[in-house]
């Protein structure tokens, strides 16, 4: 999903900007987005801070509890992260101890040390896994638990070998948003607006396309501007933007709908589409 680097201009206090993104997060792990984009919607301005801002959230969010302290830096924009609801997503089992651990297992961890062609990855049970290959010093990996004896070897998995939905990843290109979505290339994209047509309208050509996309991209407004306005400062329309133009809150009762309730909204509908 694509949401904009002003996502929490609306909101003063640190707190409150983490406990907003906090909501984002938990969105995008409880419908299974795989990837969080952050554009500029303010080509005039420098955002920056702002989208570095809201990424950390998120992939703070994203990396599971007991390798945080080998991961995330400490700076004075995580301070309220202890609001943050946890994700228990897949990827983030608990710490637990060997004798939880079985063969098969899927964990993450991060290299600790490397030793010839093996690399020592810890995994949140005290003690480090033997894994195959070399692999750079505080990467990150996901890892298959092969041998549980007096050492514990595991195999790196790639991305394809995981069938089962492990976490989003964050980007930020640093671009609007229609130079983003081409840049990230993205073979099915879907704007949110109000102006659009409504769900119910285009959802069966919607669950046609949808079927056939390998890489989709759902897009949201800010706080200020919604999708339309955002485009137009890009010499772009809706239609010339995204395959389809969706009003996913018909017959809405408020003013404006708070882009963190239209991501729930939306999601919650296309998550019907599998």
């Amino acid at each position: 999903m694509a949401i904009p680097a002003s996502l929490t201009e609306d909101t003063p206090h640190l707190r409150e900007k983490t406990y907003k993104v906090g909501l984002v997060g938990r969105a995008a792990s409880t419908f299974r987005v795989e990837e969080v984009m952050i554009y500029f919607d303010k080509p005039r301005q420098n955002q920056n801070q702002d989208a570095e801002f809201t990424a950390s959230i998120l992939r703070y969010m994203d990396t599971p509890q007991y390798l945080r302290k080998a991961l995330v830096k400490v700076e004075p924009r995580l301070r309220f992260v202890g609001i943050l609801p946890p994700l228990r997503a897949p990827h983030h089992q608990v710490s637990g101890k060997r004798g939880d651990l079985k063969p098969g297992t899927f964990r993450q961890g991060v290299v600790t040390e490397v030793r010839g062609r093996t690399s020592l990855v810890d995994i949140g049970v005290g003690e480090t896994a033997f894994v195959q290959g070399n692999f750079p010093k505080g990467h990150r990996i996901t890892v298959k638990l092969t041998k549980i004896k007096d050492e514990i070897e595991a195999v790196r998995l790639d991305d394809a070998e995981i069938r089962i939905y492990w976490g989003f990843n964050v980007t930020v290109p640093k671009l609007p948003l229609a130079e983003s979505t081409r840049k990230m290339g993205f073979d099915l994209v879907i704007s949110t607006s109000r102006y659009g047509r409504e769900i119910n309208e285009v959802f069966p050509d919607l669950q046609s396309a949808w079927a056939k996309s390998k890489k989709t991209l759902v897009a949201f407004g800010s706080p200020a501007k919604g999708l339309e306005e955002i485009l137009k400062g890009e010499g772009l329309g809706l239609k010339e933007y995204s395959d389809f133009s969706i009003n996913m809150i018909p017959k809405q009762g408020v003013e404006t709908v708070r882009t963190e309730e239209a991501i729930y909204a939306s999601l919650s509908l296309l998550n019907i589409l599998g």
